[in-house]
């Protein structure tokens, strides 16, 4: 008898092994939302950028409205044997001109991050899987002190310059304000598309409010598509 029941609870632990492993099996995979850093080569997107300069040595206040297109010219395996791709980045004043290149940067996608080189500055711009509020240090990589990114809003809708996304994701980059100084920055991600828009202000003031030093400037997504 002691020994039927053992057979008995052998086959049922069995079993029930086996549907475990079944539910699992049947359990749709993570998204991670790769998709919102898309590096195939041959993309482009062109920007509107608006910025304003604030000289601390003369008081002067300067704006500049100008185009950048970025474009992934090609990819290769780097000296630490990550896939990486190299983005051409042409700058022009207005549309009725030739771009003319400005500089090379580079960016990774790899399991857990989507990292880009500025101006030879490593920085992760986002991190995988994407889930609101995950934070994490954008300047892990770089020498520059520890800044806390944080995603703000994932998967929504949004429109800029006249063009519709239906999938977009925000990075808090950085929102501190004080009596004497303003830091802020944010990027906005679309599914396939990549960054879409971008704001950044660093400006140093006196205790009245009147801006001292500093800059404020913006990238608009104007178009995108392949090559």
């Amino acid at each position: 008898m002691k020994y039927t029941n053992k057979i008995i609870s052998i086959i049922i632990i069995l079993l029930l092994i086996t549907y475990s492993c079944e539910e699992k099996s049947t359990l749709p995979p993570i998204d991670l939302k790769y998709e919102y850093f898309p590096v195939n080569t041959g993309k482009w997107i062109i920007y509107d950028v608006y910025s304003i300069n604030y000289d601390g040595f003369t008081g002067d206040i300067d704006t500049f409205n100008f185009q950048i297109k970025e474009y992934i010219e090609s990819s290769f395996i780097d000296d630490s044997n990550r896939k990486t791709q190299r983005i051409e980045r042409y700058k022009r004043n207005n549309d009725t001109l030739n771009w003319s290149i400005k500089d090379v940067w580079y960016c990774n996608l790899n399991n857990t991050t989507a990292e880009k080189v500025e101006e030879d500055v490593r920085f992760v711009k986002l991190v995988f899987p994407v889930i609101i509020s995950k934070k994490w240090d954008g300047n892990i990589y770089n020498t520059y002190d520890s800044q806390t990114y944080k995603y703000i809003n994932v998967d929504v809708p949004y429109s800029i310059n006249g063009i519709t996304f239906d999938s977009t994701l925000t990075v808090l980059q950085k929102d501190i304000t004080t009596l004497i100084s303003e830091d802020y920055s944010i990027e906005v991600y679309a599914k396939n598309t990549g960054m879409i828009y971008k704001k950044f202000i660093h400006l140093e003031k006196e205790i009245t409010g009147v801006i001292t030093k500093g800059v404020d400037y913006s990238y608009t997504i104007n178009s995108y598509g392949n090559q």
